[in-house]
C-alpha cells in the first residue's frame, strides 16, 4: 500500500477548521506521513491550509441550523471518494453511515467529549446513536481514557489517541530538557491564564475565574489574569461582561479572543508572558472524568498547574507534583496559593522544575505513530 494512493476525509459540523486536535494533530501528521487528507468543515471559503485542502461548509451559528449541513457535507464527502471518513461530531453518525455504504469507504468515528452534559435527553440520544455506531463503524478513536471502556465493551476496535502538546513549528523542539523552569517575578505582576473555550456550560467555571480576578483586585497581592480562548454563547458572555463593569475588574482581567477563535499559534506568546496555568473547572461530568488538553500545554512551558480538586486532576498534580489544587468554587483559596508561592518561590520554581519534567510524558509526536499506525492497518486491508 502506498499512502499518497490513499484518501482520508475528515468532518466536522461543529469544530473549527483550525481545531488543534482535527487540523494541527490528526490532519497534518496524516498529511506528513504521506496520506492525501481533506478537510469539510464551516469555513468561510474553500482554501488550501499547510497543505490541507479544506472545503467549505456554510457558517452557522445555531445547532438547529446545522441540520442542513448534511446534505453539503454528503455532496462533498461523496465527491472526493475517500478509502476513509474519519468523522468527528456524533452528529455525523448517521450520514458516515449512508457514506459507508454509498461509496465503500472506510469509517472512523472520532470520540472527542462525553456529551452527558447536554442533558438527560440529549445525552441518552447521543449515547444510543453512539452505541448503534459502534455495531457497524470500522473504527473508534477515543481522546481520553474514560471512553475506551465505552467502545471496548461494545466489540469495536478502539484506539486512544490523547491530546498531547505539539509544538507550533516541527523545528521547535520537542523535548523540555533545555528550558530554564520558571521564576515568579520580585516586583510586578504575576500573570495566571487560562486557556482554552470559555463559559459556564460543561463546567468550565468561567464564573469562577471572574470571582479570582475580584479577589485579586480586593487583596494586596499583585496579580492578573489572562483569559485566552472563545466563549462561544452570546448569553455567557453578556453576563460576564456585566459583572466584570460591575466590579470594575478590567485592570485585572485580560480577555483575548472571547467572541473569536484563537488560532493555536498566537497562543504561544500569552503562555510565555505567563507565571500559572490556571483551570478552576466545576463538577461535572464534562471535567471531572479526564486531563484537560490544557494541563499538557501548561507543563510544556512550565506553568504550576492551579486548578479544581477532583480525583483525576488531583492524582495528575500529586503525581508529577507540578501544581496544587483547590475546593472547586473556591477562587479565594486560588489565590492563597499563588499569594504562597509568591512568598516561597523555592516551592514555586520546584513545581516550575516538575511540570516541564512532566511535560516529556505527554508529546504529540508519541501519539502521533499511533494514528498512522491505526490508518496502515484499517487500509492495508482494502
Amino acid at each position: 500500500m502506498r499512502r499518497r494512493d490513499q484518501r482520508a476525509v475528515h468532518i466536522t459540523t461543529v469544530h473549527h477548521p483550525q481545531d488543534p486536535r482535527i487540523f494541527r494533530k490528526e490532519l497534518c501528521t496524516l498529511r506528513d506521513a504521506g496520506y492525501d487528507v481533506h478537510l469539510i468543515a464551516q469555513n468561510e471559503s474553500s482554501e488550501v491550509h499547510d497543505g490541507v485542502p479544506i472545503w467549505a461548509l456554510p457558517v452557522v451559528h445555531r445547532r438547529i441550523q446545522r441540520l442542513p449541513l448534511q446534505w453539503n457535507v454528503y455532496q462533498t464527502a461523496v465527491s472526493l471518494s475517500a478509502d476513509c471518513y474519519h468523522v468527528h461530531d456524533p452528529e455525523l453518525i448517521p450520514l458516515a453511515y449512508v457514506l459507508k455504504h454509498r461509496t465503500g469507504g472506510r469509517i472512523i468515528y472520532d470520540m472527542h467529549e462525553d456529551y452527558r452534559w447536554h442533558g438527560p435527553i440529549v445525552g441518552r440520544l447521543i449515547r444510543g446513536v453512539e452505541r448503534w455506531c459502534f455495531r457497524w463503524v470500522d473504527h473508534v478513536v477515543v481522546a481520553n481514557a474514560p471512553h475506551v471502556s465505552i467502545a471496548e465493551a461494545a466489540g469495536v476496535p478502539t484506539t486512544r489517541i490523547a491530546n498531547h502538546f505539539k509544538p507550533v513549528e516541527e523545528t521547535q523542539e520537542q523535548e523540555v530538557e533545555g528550558q530554564a523552569p520558571r521564576s515568579l517575578p520580585t516586583s510586578g505582576p504575576i500573570r495566571a491564564i487560562y486557556t482554552g473555550v470559555m463559559g459556564e456550560g460543561g463546567g468550565r467555571g468561567l464564573s469562577e475565574l471572574i470571582d479570582l480576578a475580584g479577589h485579586m483586585k480586593a487583596g494586596d497581592l499583585d496579580a492578573r489574569l489572562k483569559l485566552v480562548g472563545v466563549c462561544y454563547v452570546e448569553a455567557s458572555r453578556r453576563r460576564a461582561e456585566r459583572r466584570i463593569r460591575r466590579k470594575n475588574l478590567d485592570d485585572v482581567i485580560e480577555r483575548v479572543g472571547w467572541d473569536t477563535y484563537v488560532p493555536w499559534e498566537q497562543l504561544v506568546q500569552h503562555y510565555n508572558e505567563a507565571h500559572v496555568g490556571i483551570v478552576l473547572g466545576r463538577d461535572h461530568p464534562n471535567q471531572i472524568e479526564k486531563i484537560p488538553t490544557k494541563f499538557y500545554e501548561y507543563l510544556h512551558y512550565g506553568l504550576p498547574i492551579l486548578c479544581s480538586d477532583f480525583p483525576v486532576w488531583r492524582r495528575f498534580v500529586e503525581e508529577h507534583e507540578c501544581g496544587e489544587v483547590v475546593p472547586p468554587g473556591d477562587s479565594r483559596q486560588a489565590l492563597d496559593v499563588i499569594r504562597y508561592w509568591r512568598e516561597h518561590p523555592e516551592a514555586y520554581r520546584t513545581r516550575s522544575e516538575a511540570a516541564l519534567k512532566a511535560a516529556k510524558e505527554y508529546q504529540w509526536e508519541n501519539t502521533a505513530a499511533r494514528l498512522v499506525r491505526l490508518y496502515d492497518d484499517l487500509l492495508a486491508e482494502d
